[in-house]
């Protein structure tokens, strides 16, 4: 009786156990469905059924994780446009439009001279002022040369014409021929960070794909574990009506039904177990399929055990760190911020960079005393900057640079130890589930052939219901193991594979 006990508890801890497995192996992703899938819901059905390779496209297609890393690759890219772009002249144009105040005729700038003064004649012969025609002659300059007297209240014309509304329409150019090898430098680390954002893609994709899978198995496991507890219920409910005719007649004790009714009252509780294993299971995968949480999913594809050879543990670590995508990622990441420390070093270099622009003005500064009219003019002009001395900052930005490319180095040492941890890990499981699945494969012989040989001795009367009960459990435990067993063995291989840097293979038919 208590190894009975013991058999259905271990049942239900193994039902849960991989509920468990299932929903922290599963992606959490918030997707859309796809375009039949939608079509199904608008139409109110619930019902979808996928094969495991449908399942992986509809959870590709629409996962956010792979949606954030395709952005990042595409920022990334932009960026390296934008670093060319700041190596290549640059084009502007302006216009502009300002009314002046006017300024106040007693503020205004004003020229006047009176030349009077300069025209002495003392000194000039007599004789000749005599002459009236001279002094007709001097009358006439004299004149000319003495202002004007003006009307009280008014001031002579302005020295230069005052212009209240201005206009500019500008363009310029501007080419950047040396900067120290900082453009340079940034443009290619731009374009390392673009790769790296790639590698991150690409190890996004056999992680999430991974992940799918592993929630598609999953669910097929505990589904099979819920039909085998099914399955057993409908044959101890059968026995238990026998049971009970019999021991009408007399010939079954009172105890042997108990038994058999202890017997089903725990495979309802396994089965209770495994609904609800099966029913998180299929939550899970739905949330990673980006269906709706209500969909009822048929699984078309099942797995038939083809032990595979284990691949060699050197090699599956040597191929880990040159095929991971995350120590390719790394590395460029590296090389980027090496060119960071050059873009850096550039800040003790002088820059060079040249110039030109036309502008046309109404008034233009350039044209002075001109009225109110347009004028065109131009200008080319080249520039040298050279910081001489800036209390050391410049030297603080290549240390900081310098320290993050020793960051950035020590996290690829502690991702490579984490990948031989991880492949070491994952090798070690593989030969686990394997040699687990070869003693199961025994198991469920043995125990149907314990079962076979229980069953006659029982219908011949030289069996007691408690052996035949036990041959049960044991036949239902064997077969719990076997399909727990050869599920943990294709998942067992796909993640060696994965942490070894190939695309995951979980192969059903």
């Amino acid at each position: 009786m208590n190894r009975f006990l013991n058999s259905c508890t271990h049942i239900g801890v193994v039902i849960l156990a991989s509920t468990l497995v299932m929903l922290h192996g599963a992606p959490s992703l918030s997707a859309q469905p796809t375009t039949e899938t939608s079509a199904a819901t608008k139409s109110g059905a619930t019902k979808l059924r996928l094969t495991l390779e449908e399942a992986v496209k509809i959870g590709m297609g629409y996962s956010k994780t792979l949606h954030t890393s395709q952005m990042k690759v595409m920022a990334a890219e932009a960026k390296v446009g934008e670093s060319g772009a700041a190596m290549l002249p640059s084009v502007g144009v302006s216009a502009s439009y300002a009314r002046l105040s006017d300024i106040p005729a007693d503020k205004q700038f004003r020229f006047s001279l009176d030349a009077s003064s300069l025209f002495n004649t003392n000194n000039v012969d007599k004789a000749l002022l005599a002459d009236p025609s001279v002094q007709k002659s001097l009358q006439a300059i004299k004149q000319a040369a003495t202002p004007t007297p003006l009307p009280e209240g008014t001031y002579p014309a302005p020295a230069f014409p005052i212009v209240l509304d201005n206009y500019s329409v500008q363009a310029n150019i501007t080419y950047p021929v040396f900067t120290g090898f900082r453009l340079e430098a940034q443009k290619a680390a731009a374009e390392y960070n673009a790769q790296a954002a790639s590698q991150d893609l690409a190890k996004d994709r056999i992680e999430t794909e991974f992940s799918i899978k592993n929630a598609y198995w999953s669910l097929y496991k505990v589904r099979e574990l819920k039909a085998l507890t099914s399955e057993t219920i409908e044959q101890v409910t059968a026995r238990l009506g026998d049971a009970q005719n019999l021991l009408k007649n007399g010939l079954l004790t009172t105890n042997d039904v108990l038994r058999l009714q202890l017997q089903l009252s725990n495979a309802k509780l396994s089965n209770i177990d495994a609904d609800n294993a099966a029913r998180l299971a299929a939550l899970s995968l739905n949330n990673a399929l980006g269906l709706p949480l209500g969909t009822e999913i048929e699984l078309a594809s099942t797995i038939e055990y083809k032990p595979a050879s284990v691949p060699d543990y050197e090699k599956s670590i040597q191929r880990a760190l040159d095929a991971r995508a995350e120590v390719s990622g790394t590395q460029l990441r590296i090389k980027a911020g090496e060119e960071g420390v050059r873009a850096a070093r550039g800040g003790f270099l002088p820059t060079v960079a040249i110039s030109g622009s036309a502008l046309e003005a109404n008034p233009n500064q350039r044209f002075t005393g001109r009225p109110a009219e347009f004028n065109f003019s131009w200008q080319l002009a080249a520039q040298l900057s050279w910081t001489v001395w800036n209390w050391n900052t410049t030297g603080y930005q290549v240390a900081q640079a310098e320290a993050q490319v020793a960051q950035a180095e020590d996290a690829l040492s502690m991702l490579k130890d984490g990948i031989k941890l991880e492949v070491t890990q994952n090798y070690l499981t593989l030969q686990q589930s394997r040699e687990k699945v070869s003693v199961a494969q025994q198991g469920v012989e043995q125990a149907n052939e314990n079962y076979r040989i229980t069953n006659e001795k029982f219908k011949k009367g030289l069996a007691l219901t408690s052996d035949l009960t036990d041959a049960e459990t044991f036949q239902l435990q064997a077969k719990v193991n076997y399909i727990s067993s050869v599920v943990d063995y294709e998942i067992s291989q796909a993640r060696l594979l994965k942490s070894i840097g190939d695309t995951p293979i979980l192969t059903g038919k």
